[in-house]
């Protein structure tokens, strides 16, 4: 799997909300794009991640 442009080995089967949470994202603060799409926090549980999948986690950053 594709993560941030990083090729990442990732356990068979964990959805978006699971795999943010392993990686020590906070849910609170990121934006994730899987496969060129960006997808809404309520969906992240429904999403089962392959080893094909591409994902970019965005994180806010506040300032001025």
């Amino acid at each position: 799997m594709t993560v941030n442009g990083k090729e990442l080995l990732v356990a068979a089967g964990p959805n978006i909300a699971e795999f943010v949470v392993n990686q020590g994202f906070n849910p609170n603060i990121i934006v994730v794009e899987y496969n060129q799409k960006i997808v809404k926090k309520e969906d992240w549980q429904a999403i089962v991640l392959q080893p094909e999948d591409c994902l970019e986690v965005v994180t806010f950053v506040g300032g001025g």
